[in-house]
């Protein structure tokens, strides 16, 4: 795999996670240095985790365990691309609904104490949320790559995701103010990640 390739799928992994920090920095929620950080760690190590030990770990030989990651991607995918067409409205309601699991529909639900800045604690649950698109990617190209090949993923994982976050955070009212309160790249991601999904199941 070619390090633009690795660049791509690190990327790919990691908008969603760019798009929480839009988010709550247009929704006025403060996302401090210390919750950027957590969430860049288990991003990188949900990455990590997968890439090197999940297929050890699962009881299937690595064909098996990339078909499926495979299936786990396009299933994300579609999820991000239905999740892409709620109204803000519809979200909160899902995410209400659905109690501790309502991050996956809201990201600023995680202000569980109405603070207006996401402490560590806080940036755990909305970290392992968007951490799940990590960890399919890597079970689904894991068996594929080099011992290097994953450790340079692995690696690089961690920077993009500081960078998107770093970004998402600097620019958000802007993205906002071009895009519309609409801006979702739930879309982007889950049409990437469907795309990818149906490529590695029937190719790899």
């Amino acid at each position: 795999m070619s390090f633009t390739e690795i660049i791509m799928l690190a990327a790919a992994s990691c908008f969603d996670a760019m798009g929480a920090t839009v988010s709550y920095r247009a929704s006025g929620i403060r996302f401090p240095l210390s919750a950027q950080l957590v969430m860049t760690i288990i991003h990188g190590a949900g990455m990590a985790f997968a890439l090197f030990l999940a297929e050890a770990v699962l009881p299937f030989s690595p064909d098996v365990c990339i078909k499926i990651g495979a299936v786990v991607l396009i299933l994300l995918g579609m999820f991000g691309i239905v999740r892409a067409s709620l109204d803000n409205k519809k979200k909160k309601e899902l995410s209400q609904k659905a109690g501790v699991l309502g991050v996956i529909f809201d990201e600023t639900a995680a202000d569980r104490d109405g603070s207006r800045s996401l402490s560590c604690i806080e940036a755990v649950p909305v970290s392992l949320a968007v951490a799940t698109d990590a960890f399919a990617v890597g079970v689904c190209v894991g068996p594929s790559l080099s011992f290097d090949e994953k450790l340079i993923t692995a690696g690089v994982t961690l920077v993009v995701c500081f960078v998107l976050l770093t970004v998402g955070l600097c620019f958000a009212k802007g993205i906002r103010r071009v895009f519309g309160e609409r801006f979702e790249l739930s879309f982007v991601q889950g049409a990437f990640l469907l795309l990818m999904g149906v490529y590695m199941l029937f190719t790899k």
